[in-house]
């Protein structure tokens, strides 16, 4: 029972830092839910106002390509962008270092 009771108290300590009481659980969670529920309305209405946009401009007559729609998606975030490019030459960097150094044997030295 000691143990059990021991191994509770120090995997709560060493998983989140923090012990929190129950009040202090239910707080977290009202406002985690709060946070998701804001999150998913604002998702709501920006595809309400996208559906109203692309209504209102097929009513004007404007038509999009279906190649345009259905075309690879590209990432707009910037800071992706550029994670991805420096993934890329530390990629090819490593790779090369192993080929220009895979020949040279170093020279043993013998007492």
């Amino acid at each position: 029972m000691a143990t059990r009771n021991a191994l509770r108290i120090v995997s709560r300590r060493f998983s989140s830092g923090k012990i929190f009481s129950e009040e202090e659980k239910a707080a977290e969670n009202v406002f985690i839910k709060k946070m998701e529920k804001e999150k998913l309305e604002k998702i709501a209405r920006q595809g309400a106002g996208e559906q109203a946009a692309g209504s209102a401009s097929e009513a004007a007559g404007a038509t999009a390509s279906a190649s345009a729609e259905s075309g690879p998606k590209v990432s707009e975030d910037k800071n992706r962008n550029y994670a991805v490019v420096a993934g890329v030459v530390a990629i090819f960097g490593s790779i090369g270092w192993y080929l220009k150094a895979g020949g040279k044997k170093q020279p043993e030295v013998q007492e």
